[in-house]
């Protein structure tokens, strides 16, 4: 079986909707399950998660080029980063 190639951010410190945030969203989307959370996809595929303190603020996280918010509140900090 062929090796598994290496993910090209794998390492970056980053961030994404947390699990916590989807849990909370969830009853306003219906319920819905899930197959995989991203943060939790982020973390397997070799990522450094990194969430704000407070659910639903803003939070950026910049490592090499990689720019990336966690919540749609997050998009004017990620456009002046």
């Amino acid at each position: 079986m062929p090796a598994t190639p290496k993910w090209i951010y794998g390492g970056y410190r980053m961030t994404v909707i947390s699990n916590q945030e989807e849990e909370q969203a969830k009853p306003q989307l219906g319920g819905g399950e899930m197959k995989l959370y991203p943060q939790t996809a982020l973390q397997q595929a070799g990522s450094l998660f990194s969430s704000n303190t407070t659910p639903w603020i803003s939070h950026v996280v910049m490592d090499r080029g990689l720019i990336t918010g966690q919540i749609p509140a997050s998009a004017l900090e990620i456009g002046q980063q």
